[in-house]
């Protein structure tokens, strides 16, 4: 596949592009999670972050497991946006459904700039 972006190259890595997305993009709250997003001119970027005030590794990690899952299951014109996101769990994400964490993924992502 030429021209194609691999899925690797689909996540933010580094430390400098957590930081920029911070620093310069627009949030969106929900209860679940919050997004932080940042148009840029290249393919789009996601990073899944969750804090120690989720809870222990083991709900943090189901949360940003949730998190991923959901994000791959929204519509490829969505996820392929030219923004950098970044999705931050909040306590709550880790103890829910993922029909909950999916519904209010879509819901913030239709908040998102075009």
């Amino acid at each position: 596949m030429p021209g194609a972006v691999r899925p690797r190259d689909r996540r933010l890595h580094q430390g400098w592009q957590f930081r920029e997305v911070y620093q310069s993009g627009k949030s969106f709250h929900g209860s679940l999670m919050t997004l932080v997003c940042l148009p840029r001119r290249d393919h789009g970027r996601v990073g899944f972050v969750a804090s120690r005030k989720v809870g222990p590794a083991v709900r943090r990690n189901r949360a940003k497991r949730l998190l991923r899952e959901s994000f791959r299951s929204q519509s490829p014109g969505v996820r392929d946006r030219e923004c950098w996101r970044i999705w931050i769990a909040r306590s709550a994400c880790a103890t829910a459904a993922l029909v909950e964490v999916s519904a209010e993924m879509k819901s913030l992502l239709a908040r998102e700039p075009e």
